[in-house]
């Protein structure tokens, strides 16, 4: 029989799991790496049941939730930090920039100069700084 019989093996690990225990893993912010290590399986088994069971838009969903908890929990890290450490209010403020950033990019987020490079325009303006510096030292106009 073709195909890689670990895989066949981890899929049909999985599918005698209730899916939402493996889809609430992804909840809490844990990677696919972490997940197939806990369950004790390979990532190309955990990838083909996602694939097979149309699980990706469940799991980037998941993944929304798991960001909310993970930048909640940062700023519980941040205000964590033992008074005693000069550089907690830093962390702090980092931490409340980083999370305003992502959350509300348009208005926090740093903001990026558009430059536009045409090198054809730049090559004509180079010839004809030459052609004048070429001018200039013959005396001719």
């Amino acid at each position: 029989m073709p195909g890689n019989p670990k895989v066949r093996q981890d899929v049909a690990m999985l599918e005698d799991i209730d899916s939402d225990i493996v889809l609430s893993m992804f909840e809490v912010g844990k990677s696919k790496a972490d997940i197939c290590r806990e369950l004790g399986i390979g990532r190309r088994g955990l990838d083909k049941w996602i694939d097979e069971n149309d699980y990706e838009p469940i799991i980037t969903r998941a993944r929304v939730e798991a960001a909310s908890l993970l930048a909640s929990q940062t700023l519980e890290i941040a205000d964590s930090i033992d008074d005693d450490n000069p550089s907690k209010p830093m962390h702090r403020i980092r931490t409340r920039q980083w999370l305003a950033e992502r959350w509300d990019a348009k208005t926090y987020g740093a903001k990026q100069a558009a430059v536009t490079v045409n090198i054809g325009n730049l090559r004509l303006d180079a010839l004809r700084q030459l052609e004048v510096v070429e001018d200039l030292s013959t005396g001719e106009t």
